[in-house]
């Protein structure tokens, strides 16, 4: 859509700057306001829903986690180069799977750290603004003889 939109934009010679976006209404920064084109966001009802459909569930969110994190993981010996793409690998294959899930109203965020052992102590620690009543989250840690590797994936409500 933002495409043929500057296209249109071009041949009415109104568009030299970049788009910008407002809310579902994609706008030029230069086009001229005695234009009759509809420069307003559309409106949309209210659903008065509080609830989801379908809740985020940290049972089956468990079990996917275990099983990518032990299926990627079990023959790997700790390499500080290939690490960071494993990490991200694994992260986008736990949050295809748990969207698959179709969990109503709810973003997933997926965190994956793999740290070497070497006779150290790690702490972290994360914050957040949560609801109790709706946000939850799920871990797993995987521990071998070179490293430990360990996700945290948080199903964050939203309306």
């Amino acid at each position: 859509m933002a495409t043929t939109l500057i296209n249109y934009l071009k041949k009415k010679g109104r568009h030299t700057g970049p788009l910008y976006r407002q809310g579902s209404v994609v706008r030029s920064a230069t086009v001229d306001d005695n234009s009759t084109e509809s420069k307003t966001a559309p409106r949309y009802q209210n659903t008065y829903r509080l609830e989801s459909y379908k809740p985020f569930n940290v049972d089956m969110v468990d079990k996917i986690i275990k099983q990518v994190m032990i299926n990627n993981l079990e023959d790997i010996v700790y390499d500080p180069k290939e690490c960071p793409r494993l990490c991200g690998e694994i992260s986008e294959d736990i949050r295809d799977r748990i969207k698959r899930l179709n969990f109503d109203r709810y973003k997933i965020v997926v965190i994956v750290t793999i740290n070497e052992k070497a006779s150290q102590a790690i702490q972290s620690s994360m914050r957040f603004i949560w609801d109790v009543a709706r946000d939850n989250y799920s871990t797993f840690t995987f521990e071998t003889r070179t490293f430990f590797a360990y996700c945290c994936v948080f199903g964050v409500y939203y309306e």
